[in-house]
Order: C-alpha cells, then structure tokens, then sequence
C-alpha cells in the first residue's frame, strides 16, 4: 500500500516539476524518485540491508530504458531478478558462482554485435554484488530469496515506469538507440569468450578468499575494460584507472570533512543520480567510472571503515586491471594472427 501512495505521490512531483524543466533534470529527478522508492520497499519487506542492491537495480533500469527503450529495460530487470535467485545461494560456492557469472559474462560478450553492452553494465554490477557480499545471510530463507527477487523486479519496473512517463510529461518521449548491427558474430563470440575467461579467474579468487566488497571489483573490473577489439581496451583501462583514482580522492574527502551525524545513503544518492546522468548523456568514461566508485562505496560502507572501503577499492581494481591486461596481450597476437581486427560492419537500420 505504501508503494502504491508512493508512485502517486512520485507521479505528481513529477508532473508538478518535470514539465518546465527539460530531458536531463527530468533524468535526474526520476532517479532520486527510484532511489527513494527502493529504500522504501525494502523497509516494507523488512530486509533494511537489500536497499543498496535495490537502488543500484533501480539505477541500472533507467539507463536500459533511457538508451534502449522500456522493453529491454524489463527484460533485462526480470533477468536480474532471475539470476538473483543461484547468485544469492552461490556465497559460499565457488563453483555455482563462476557458473552464473560465466554465463552472464557470455551472454553480455554476445551483446557487443548491437553494441548495446554498455546499457547492461548496472545490472552486472547488481548482480556480482549478490555473488560477492549479498545482503542475505549465507543460508537464507527461502521466502527471504523470494522476496529479494519480486524486490529487484518490482524497482526496476517502478524505475522504467517512471522513466517512461516523466520524458513523456516533458514532451521528450524516449528515443532508444536502434538496434543496428556493429559487430560480426566471430568477434562478438570472441569478446564473450574473453569475459568468460575473465570471470573464469576472478570469481573463484573473490570466493575462496571472502573478500566480499572488494571481490565485486574484482569480478567487476574486466566487464569494464575488456572492448571487442583489443586496440579499443587499451584507453578504456586508463580511464578505468582515472576514475577509480578520482573516485578514491572523492571518498576520502567526504570522509575527512562529512559529519558522522549524516547517513551516507544521502551523498551515495547524490552521487547515484549522478552516474545516470552521466551514463544517460554519454559523457566521458572517466567521469561515469568516478562517479560510480563514489556510489558504490558508499552504499557498501559505514563511516567508520569508509576509508578501508576506498582503500580496497584501488587494490582489487588494480588486480583486476592486470588480469584484463594478461588476456589483451594474449588476444593481441591471436588478433593480428588473422590479419588484425575485422572491418566493423555498417550499422543496418
């Protein structure tokens, strides 16, 4: 009952407000709409602890629908929603957890022929936080994992919804991008073979060690900087490794100078609300990295170990950067072995 007053009361502000202001405030407000309806239904189910899953959910439903249209935004929700169901028994199990995440890192790879893998990168991050430091216990409750599930599904769709009628309250209906073919299938099934390969290494390092929040970057790093052509992930490690730099310089100013009498939810909102935007207008890589280290580590911290959280941050992520690095410079000479990267194909409307 609360959610529904809540959509009542998210759908007027959004009229009330949205109207005069344009696409990108209206991107904005949606977002702190989303993420307000996500801590609320988590305290609903009485599960405080899955309210950072449920917001990054939220996040991630409204750059697919932004970029790729409502349709994709629910399917790619209802996924979630499913896989959540083996990643939150997989804490405990190696095995289970590279098998999901594997074949998640398989499916993403193939995406790269529409080039459509960047629209997906939240719900990944969403989903490796459920493998590596879910909010669950170790053996939770079945109707516990239920809930969670009809949770993410119930964010992402409210997040869509919203998105979906606020553009259209502005009289910027969404313009998802076309699905036009970039990419060959070789080269899209090659991309999906190295993350697989990837995951393949990461995920059994982040579960035998249980090192929870800091094994999420791990895992997380190479979606990030693995591209489909080898040339291509060579900038997108740099920039990997600014954002993470500046995302780290960020957190630790707000450590030193915010008081320990505000919750950290409210600058992690802010900082969510930023990645979207960000994300939403193609802005630059380093900047969207930035910002979601900053709302990641937030959401995952407490204000006595937020600069141990930073701290971590740098370290699996420089491993993880290594390890994308090992299998570039192994697909390199594979890649050159046939005559270098194939000619991209011409998008097809």
């Amino acid at each position: 009952m609360l959610v529904v007053v809540s959509f009542g009361m998210a759908s007027s502000a959004v009229q009330s407000w949205v109207r005069p202001r344009g696409r990108l405030v209206s991107h904005a407000l949606v977002a702190v709409i989303s993420l307000a309806l996500a801590e609320l239904i988590a305290r609903s189910l009485q599960l405080e602890r899955i309210g950072g899953v449920l917001c990054l959910a939220s996040l991630a439903s409204l750059v697919v629908c932004a970029r790729l249209g409502w349709r994709q935004a629910l399917f790619g929700v209802a996924g979630l929603a499913v896989l959540s169901v083996p990643a939150v028994y997989s804490q405990h199990d190696p095995v289970l957890a590279t098998t999901v995440l594997t074949g998640t890192a398989l499916g993403l790879g193939l995406t790269v022929r529409w080039q459509i893998k960047p629209a997906y990168w939240l719900m990944v991050v969403s989903l490796c936080i459920l493998i590596t430091n879910s909010p669950l216990p170790a053996a939770p409750a079945a109707w516990d994992v239920i809930k969670l599930a009809l949770a993410l599904l119930a964010c992402g769709s409210l997040a869509t919804v919203l998105q979906t009628q606020a553009l259209c309250l502005v009289g910027s209906p969404p313009t998802p991008t076309p699905f036009a073919v970039v990419n060959s299938w070789r080269r899209s099934g090659a991309h999906a073979l190295m993350l697989a390969t990837a995951t393949l290494v990461t995920t059994p390092i982040a579960l035998e060690h249980h090192w929870h929040i800091a094994g999420l970057w791990l895992v997380l790093t190479p979606f990030l900087v693995l591209q489909p052509f080898v040339r291509d992930s060579w900038s997108v490690a740099l920039h990997r490794c600014l954002g993470n730099f500046g995302g780290v310089l960020l957190v630790i100013l707000l450590a030193h100078t915010l008081p320990h009498s505000v919750p950290l939810e409210l600058p992690a909102i802010a900082a969510g609300v930023i990645t979207v935007v960000i994300a939403v207008k193609h802005g630059h890589r380093a900047l969207m990295i930035t910002a979601l280290t900053v709302t990641i580590v937030l959401f995952n911290s407490s204000n006595h170990d937020l600069l141990l959280m930073a701290d971590q941050r740098v370290q699996a992520s420089a491993l993880g950067i290594a390890i994308a690095l090992v299998l570039m410079a192994l697909a390199h000479p594979i890649e050159r072995r046939f005559g270098g990267p194939p000619p991209r194909m011409t998008p097809s409307r």
